[in-house]
């Protein structure tokens, strides 16, 4: 190759040069014979040194040219002309063609190679991440809806259950009830993975956890499965609720059994971990710091890539119907996430399972006291309560429930009509009752329009969401709260709870 001509006043440049100095894969094709002309230093970088052989055998590792090849179109066409392949070792790569004339007449083809492999690799991962976040959307606005519905179902059924005492239709209500709260559990499975689920995060000791646990997991797992159980004695608490860290382990432990099915080793072992940057970088959703590990590892079956692009996501499952719900994982996910976790996942086919979760760290001075734990007497139940809430089943439900206990209860629809029934209160209202999301006004207006009138006031927010949910409504993140659905006697202790400290004034 010579350099192309120079415009006047300006200096002369190197080709070769400049094309040596680029970052990206440069060569120069023959189009007669698909021969190699030249390559810059990142080709030979990148190849080894080609020269004079078929672009196709060395580096594609072909007898003939390439079938995706497109320098025959570049070179009727003007301009570049782009495609991009993937190696035979995985690597991605963008190709772009064109021609161009060398000083001896004849047409030549550049051929510029760009590495988009991981560009490609972010491009999966932020699909998958917010198709998650999709999916976690959709749980939770289903699990919301079914909440509500599963409220008024359990509700009426215990009261109706208590009224029945021992009429022969008792049992079957109490079956009723107890077919919702299993329903319950299922729609709180999927708040905890799509992240809207209350979590109580405090210093917990993960080695304690687990050695409570033990006895437990070694009878779930049985005796098929040797179950090897390895704990750092460095490893630090981490910030999370106890309870929904036991779910992890249970959940893994029990994935683990099942890919054991002719038995095996499941090994459980934690530790600590300083996420860097460069980890980071090489796993998306992670976040640099200190962090504790649980490792669970099994000896079974092994998971393939498309599977394993799938297991976090709601009633997914390779087991057969009937055999499970699909939210294992799923529910492991979104507690991880909502502990501002990170979770890897490595599996082959045939090689087993490992799982390793990582929990943020507490640092020692950031240790808190264990809270003193105080006996509460129950009020007497004489105060007026407002309660706002637009699903009709549920205001007439704890309506209900409340006036059984004594208390006078007033209830709106939304918080237009709250706010007017209180200013026609005159003897004043001691407890506002009030579902986040409302029709015509939000709660955290309503709120500060009940105190502005009544300032002792106290306030209690339900909502079949959580978490995020009241911050982004505008709710103070301490703000009393009771999530749905819940049992009768939930809201009886909620309200006993809120207005004890008025009537020990």
């Amino acid at each position: 190759m010579t350099g192309s001509p120079q415009s006047s006043g300006n200096p002369s440049y190197d080709p070769q040069v400049l094309l040596n100095s680029q970052p990206v894969i440069v060569t120069v094709i023959d189009p007669a014979d698909h021969s190699v002309q030249f390559q810059n230093r990142t080709s030979l970088g990148a190849f080894g040194d080609i020269a004079g052989s078929g672009c196709h055998e060395k580096i594609m590792g072909k007898t003939a040219p390439c079938e995706f090849c497109r320098m025959p179109e570049a070179l009727i066409r003007e301009g570049v002309v782009s495609d991009e392949v993937e190696m035979p070792d995985g690597r991605h790569l963008l190709i772009h063609w064109a021609k161009a004339p060398t000083a001896d007449g004849r047409v030549h083809v550049i051929e510029t190679i760009v590495d988009v492999t991981k560009r490609k690799q972010d491009e999966q991962s932020l699909r998958q991440s917010q198709k998650m976040e999709a999916l976690g959307r959709l749980a939770a606005g289903i699990a919301h809806d079914f909440n509500n519905l599963l409220m008024v179902v359990i509700g009426h059924a215990q009261r109706v259950a208590q009224q029945l005492g021992t009429h022969p239709c008792h049992h079957e209500v109490e079956m009723i009830g107890q077919a919702g709260t299993r329903a319950a559990a299922l729609t709180k499975k999927l708040l905890t993975f799509s992240r809207r689920q209350v979590l109580e995060q405090r210093d917990v000791p993960l080695n304690t956890l687990i050695r409570e646990m033990e006895d437990i997991l070694r009878r779930l797992i049985g005796e098929q499965i040797q179950t090897v159980i390895v704990l750092n004695p460095q490893a630090g608490h981490v910030l999370g609720d106890s309870v929904q860290i036991e779910q992890v382990l249970l959940n893994l432990a029990l994935n683990a059994r099942d890919a054991m099915a002719e038995g095996g080793i499941l090994t459980i072992e934690t530790g600590n971990a300083d996420l860097d940057e460069a980890y980071v970088q090489a796993h998306p959703g992670a976040i640099p710091g200190p962090y504790v590990t649980l490792v669970v590892e099994d000896t079974g079956c092994g998971i393939d890539a498309e599977t394993l692009a799938h297991i976090f996501e709601p009633f997914f499952s390779t087991k057969d119907v009937g055999k499970g719900t699909g939210l294992g994982l799923a529910t492991v996910y979104g507690i991880v996430k909502e502990s501002r976790g990170y979770i890897d996942v490595r599996s082959q086919p045939g090689r087993g399972s490992r799982f390793t979760v990582m929990l943020p760290r507490v640092l020692m001075q950031e240790r808190e006291a264990e809270p003193v734990s105080e006996s509460r007497a129950v009020p007497t139940a004489c105060a007026t309560i407002l309660l706002v809430e637009d699903d009709e089943g549920i205001r007439r439900l704890v309506a209900a429930v409340l006036r059984d206990q004594g208390y006078e209860v007033l209830a709106a629809a939304d918080g237009v009509e709250a706010l007017q029934m209180l200013q026609l209160r005159k003897g004043g209202c001691d407890l506002l009752i009030t579902d986040v999301i409302l029709p015509r006004m939000k709660a955290a207006v309503l709120a500060q329009g009940a105190k502005t009138m009544f300032p002792h006031i106290k306030v209690l927010y339900i909502s079949g969401y959580a978490g995020d949910m009241l911050v982004s409504h505008g709710v103070d993140a301490q703000a009393a709260y009771l999530q749905k659905p819940f049992l009768p006697q939930a809201i009886i202790d909620k309200v006993a709870e809120l207005l004890l400290p008025a009537r020990l004034q």
